[in-house]
């Protein structure tokens, strides 16, 4: 098992979740470090950890605009991919659908995509080919109006939860008017 982050600050070693350190450092990279100046204030990372539940227990939700635009959990997933006619023997059985094949993600998923964003360079995250790398990338402050203007075309590329995000950071920058 991975260590994870529980909102408090200290490790946990049964629950699958890691983002490397506290949350509450992880949540300050994310939203005063990295983070854009035209996007400060309207987007949150949260992480609600539920510690009686053990290994299932995390679930991170990105707020736009003060409303939750995305959930990455286990069990909100499977959950969601199962609603959705996904038939998941185990809820473990998750991380073996493609990302290419679903648009929901597990804790542990985020977590991993947390720990790449932060290590790898902006070009890197901006075109990978993990959706929640690009999520962290499209807000991120190195991404210049230059950048933002060539990817305005792959807006309608990205998956449905996604392009909220990529609108909102081409919307603020006034590359595009309001969410045209």
């Amino acid at each position: 098992m991975t260590e994870s982050i529980n909102p408090h600050g200290t490790k946990h070693h049964f629950s699958k979740g890691s983002a490397e350190g506290s949350w509450k450092g992880m949540k300050k990279y994310l939203e005063k470090e990295m983070l854009c100046p035209s996007m400060q204030g309207r987007i949150q990372y949260d992480l609600t950890w539920y510690p009686r539940f053990g290994s299932l227990s995390a679930v991170y939700t990105i707020v736009l605009d003060g409303i939750a635009q995305k959930k990455f959990g286990t069990t909100y997933a499977y959950g969601m991919l199962t609603q959705q006619g996904y038939q998941i023997e185990y809820i473990d059985d998750i991380e073996k659908i493609p990302f290419t094949d679903r648009n929901e993600y597990t804790d542990y998923e985020f977590s991993e995509a947390l720990i790449a964003y932060r290590k790898q360079s902006i070009d890197e995250s901006i075109t990978s080919d993990n959706p929640m790398i690009r999520m962290l990338a499209i807000v991120d402050r190195r991404i210049g109006k230059r950048r933002l203007a060539k990817l305005k075309d792959d807006v309608e590329k990205q998956p449905e939860w996604l392009r909220p995000f990529y609108l909102a950071r081409m919307s603020s920058e006034g590359i595009i008017s309001e969410y045209e």
